[in-house]
């Protein structure tokens, strides 16, 4: 019983706490960057501690996309967020930055696949990051040139024939959802844009009336005039929060599922990549054949020559058929990351909605309070000066 609630608890999955916080823009003015501070809380064996945190760069969570996706043939791993050149140390893009550099490590850590990978391990835990990467020896992408020459080598050879048209029917598919999801973000970015504006007017009607109020304009009118200048104000604080909801929710979430696309493309290509190098063993292997079936009508595979002919055979036909096991495997993995791929997807955008509708009824149940309550003294106000023309009626 002891042993079986002992095989229970190994079973379960560890869990990650993990976030990136304190953007801190560090070196020279010429080679400046921001570093981040990356706090990991786990109950993963693996690791040597359960609390920890290290400071890490943009390019080292590039680096570690790259290596993922390198070791990890059929995965779709979690993008991190584009570069940027221009701008890349403004306030607004450092938040953007840090909330997706922070959803990355996140869904990373929580895969089944890449939680137990040892670069992640690596990213996660050590203190000597960068020195410790000059003297690291790894067969990652990185190391070969990035990721994209990498998947480049799935280019060679003969050409690919799809044989399944479930992958065709889902690459239409992702075409089609890419597009959308790029109208989607393009259309957000503007309703941002034009709540932001529309914050400036209502801090520029707000500043007028406050102007005007402290003009000669009698008293019970200076006061109802700077209670609607606080209104304005309001509006604006309210205006220019919304705009940064939207972007930190369905446009954050849009544009995470809008460059995950592409990972799961790269997972794709991968499964290519594996279907070549299968030919290439299959073909290595009917050349091996090849020259001992003609070294044998020659007469030359004699007693030890023989012996090693059929060794290199047997290796060769070892290789073929790992090789067409991991196509096999990799074909039924990608699959399996493209339903796991529309679970989250779907999960993500609800939550993302539901997080943007719950703020934005908030906010407008805020403002129409703050407009209510204004109402109301303007009412009170007429009350105790009868005879005198209320400012606003009700």
């Amino acid at each position: 019983m002891s042993s079986m609630q002992m095989s229970g608890r190994n079973d379960i999955p560890p869990v990650f706490s993990i976030s990136v916080d304190d953007p801190q823009k560090v070196g020279d003015p010429i080679r400046s960057f921001t570093m981040y501070t990356v706090h990991t809380r786990t109950t993963s064996p693996l690791y040597q501690k359960s609390s920890f945190s290290v400071l890490r760069r943009y390019s080292d969570f590039l680096w570690l996309y790259e290596t993922l996706q390198f070791n990890n043939p059929g995965v779709v791993v979690p993008p991190v967020p584009e570069k940027n050149i221009l701008g890349r140390f403004d306030d607004t893009f450092v938040r953007q930055r840090r909330l997706g550099l922070e959803k990355c490590i996140q869904k990373i850590a929580s895969h089944p696949v890449l939680s137990k990978d040892e670069d992640l391990k690596f990213f996660l835990e050590s203190d000597t990051f960068s020195l410790d990467m000059k003297h690291r020896k790894t067969d990652s992408a990185h190391d070969r040139g990035g990721l994209i020459a990498s998947i480049g080598q799935s280019l060679t050879g003969p050409r690919f024939h799809e044989t399944d048209e479930w992958f065709d029917r889902q690459k239409g598919y992702l075409d089609s959802l890419e597009s959308q999801l790029k109208s989607l973000v393009k259309a957000i970015e503007m309703v941002a844009k034009q709540r932001q504006e529309l914050a400036l007017v209502n801090g520029e009607f707000a500043q007028t009336i406050s102007d005007l109020a402290s003009s000669d304009v009698g008293a019970q009118l200076s006061q109802s005039l700077s209670g609607l200048a606080d209104v304005e104000r309001k509006a604006q604080e309210l205006q220019m929060t919304q705009s940064d909801q939207d972007m930190v929710t369905v446009l954050a979430t849009s544009d995470e599922y809008s460059r995950l696309i592409n990972s799961v493309r790269l997972a794709f290509s991968s499964r290519i990549r594996t279907y070549h190098q299968w030919k290439h063993s299959e073909s290595e292997l009917l050349r091996l054949k090849k020259s001992h079936e003609k070294n044998k009508a020659q007469g030359q595979n004699q007693g030890d020559r023989m012996s090693y002919s059929l060794q290199q055979i047997a290796e060769a036909e070892r290789r073929a058929s790992e090789c067409k096991l991991e196509f096999e495997q990799v074909s039924k993995l990608v699959k399996q990351e493209m339903a796991r791929f529309e679970r989250e997807r779907i999960g993500d955008f609800k939550d993302s909605l539901h997080a943007f509708l719950e703020g934005m009824i908030a906010r407008q149940k805020e403002l129409i309070s703050t407009w209510e309550n204004y109402q109301q003294t303007l009412l009170r106000r007429t009350e105790k000066a009868p005879g005198q023309t209320p400012v606003l009626s009700s």
